[in-house]
């Protein structure tokens, strides 16, 4: 009985000790996570503190990400918009229209030739 208290308090004894030892991996909050970024033209010639660079770098990574989001939506504007515009065309404006388009292609040129040695 004795053995079984000893071998149940050692095992008492390791729990709590392995328990306590995985909280102690925490990062400190105050070291800087490393921002990647490059500085605006002659920037580098300012002899900025690294803590300037820092701030510079963040300031970029965040503004990217909020100049991307627009972009986005931007471009799904302009999607938008084109496809109104084309609602305004009739099905032989739209064919002519994608024709045009087609011809502007790069290659077209080379199609084009190609087209007209198929016919003779």
């Amino acid at each position: 009985m004795n053995r079984v208290r000893a071998l149940l308090a050692v095992l008492v004894v390791s729990v709590i000790v392995a328990s306590g030892s995985f909280g102690d991996d925490k990062k400190d909050d105050k070291t800087p996570v490393k921002v990647k970024g490059t500085l605006p033209p002659n920037w580098a010639k300012l002899s900025l503190s690294d803590e300037q660079r820092h701030k510079v770098y963040s300031t970029q990574a965040e503004y990217r990400g909020k100049i991307g989001e627009l972009e986005a939506k931007i471009k799904e504007l302009k999607k938008q918009e084109r496809e109104e515009m084309e609602k305004v065309l009739t099905d032989a404006q739209k064919a002519r229209l994608k024709e045009l388009l087609l011809d502007k292609a790069p290659g077209a040129d080379k199609k084009k030739e190609e087209k007209k040695e198929e016919k003779k």
